[in-house]
């Protein structure tokens, strides 16, 4: 029996394992090169590391989906926010990150709120916004 719970047999295969963590490289590399290149025509260093981030980041955005679409059988809009959400988390609390569409008085103002709460909450909302983009549903 797979980790799907029986829905679809294909998620939580070999296959779809294989498949699923192997077919975001190549696009993690060029798009995680594209936006280094970014970064240098609005004024950057080009620098190995960020271009590193860059391309560590969008693997591991697809990456993270793997274990929850086998887990559910199916690919949901939910997976997208979570990868992208924990994510957000992570590269905040290391200092890589920043939180975008937050002012920074909003967190004066909301002591509870820290920054890697509005970071899960923001980077979550891109990540299903890019999965809306791509045709998932919840």
């Amino acid at each position: 029996m797979s980790m799907s719970g029986g829905r679809n047999p294909y998620f939580g295969s070999s296959l779809h394992y294989s498949q699923c963590l192997t077919g975001p490289a190549p696009h993690a590399v060029v798009m995680g090169t594209i936006f280094a290149g970014i970064d240098v025509i609005q004024g950057a260093r080009f620098s190995v590391r960020t271009a590193g981030t860059y391309i560590a980041g969008l693997y591991m955005y697809n990456a993270l989906q793997c274990p929850m679409e086998a887990i559910h059988g199916r690919q949901s809009l939910l997976h997208n926010g979570l990868s992208a959400g924990i994510l957000g988390y992570a590269g905040v609390s290391a200092g890589r990150l920043g939180v975008p569409f937050v002012d920074p008085s909003v967190m004066h103002r909301h002591p509870w709120l820290r920054y890697e709460m509005a970071a899960f909450g923001v980077y979550g909302a891109i990540g299903m916004a890019f999965g809306m983009l791509g045709g998932k549903r919840l």
